[in-house]
């Protein structure tokens, strides 16, 4: 029997603005977030932002049955994974803090 192969970490990129900073959500910022399967969790893309500080993030969902209609989801679980809109992590993101969170 032959072995499997081994599992290839998946790169997901978080696509993400900050309002506060003037960014447009139609020109957002990405960053990659690896993970072995499957999509990343709140705890995975809080981890790799690239920035400093506190951020509280929101992603961009599908609700309804229009194709059109669209919400800011807060996700308060941080093992959850995060939803995706048309195929794509879709992130806003307010900056709490502009310190590190401190380990509990």
């Amino acid at each position: 029997m032959a072995a499997s192969p081994p599992r290839q970490h998946q790169a997901k990129l978080i696509f993400y603005h900050i309002p506060g900073d003037g960014d447009e959500a139609d020109t957002p910022n990405a960053y990659p977030v690896l993970k072995p399967n499957g999509l990343p969790t709140v705890r995975d893309v809080r981890a790799k932002f690239p920035l400093p500080g506190q951020y509280h993030f929101r992603f961009k969902m599908k609700w309804g049955d229009a194709s059109s209609s669209a919400v800011w989801m807060d996700v308060p679980n941080e093992d959850s994974q995060v939803p995706m809109y048309d195929g794509r992590i879709v992130a806003k993101v307010t900056r709490v803090s502009w310190e590190p969170q401190r380990p509990a």
